[in-house]
C-alpha cells in the first residue's frame, strides 16, 4: 500500500512539473506562428490560403512530433530551420499546432 501511494504522489509531482513546461511551450510557440505561420495558415490554423492544410484535422494531429518538426524545418514551403529558428522553436510550434485539435 505504501508504494501504491508513493507512486501516486511521484506521478502528481511529476505531472505539476510537466504541464505547466508544456503550457509555456505552446505559449511561446503561439508567438512564432503568429508571426511566422498565421499569414498562410490562418490565426487559427485552419488554413487561410488555398491549398494551406488545416492544422486543426485529424489528417495533420495524427503526425507524430518528429514528422511535424521535419515538415517544418525542412518542407519546402517552410523550411524554417534555414529562415533562423532553432530546433526548441520548432518544437514550441509543434506544441501549439497541438493545442488546434479540434
Amino acid at each position: 500500500m505504501k508504494k501504491a501511494a508513493v507512486v501516486v504522489i511521484l506521478m502528481f509531482v511529476i505531472a505539476m512539473i510537466l504541464v505547466p513546461t508544456s503550457f509555456a511551450a505552446a505559449e511561446d510557440g503561439k508567438k512564432i506562428f503568429d508571426s511566422k505561420c498565421a499569414v498562410c495558415h490562418g490565426p487559427d490554423g485552419a488554413g487561410k490560403v488555398k491549398g494551406t492544410p488545416d492544422m486543426r484535422t485529424d489528417a495533420v494531429q495524427s503526425k507524430s512530433d518528429a514528422d511535424l518538426e521535419k515538415f517544418i524545418a525542412e518542407g519546402k514551403a517552410h523550411g524554417f530551420a534555414k529562415k533562423g529558428l532553432t530546433d526548441a522553436q520548432i518544437k514550441d510550434v509543434v506544441a501549439y499546432i497541438r493545442t488546434l485539435k479540434k
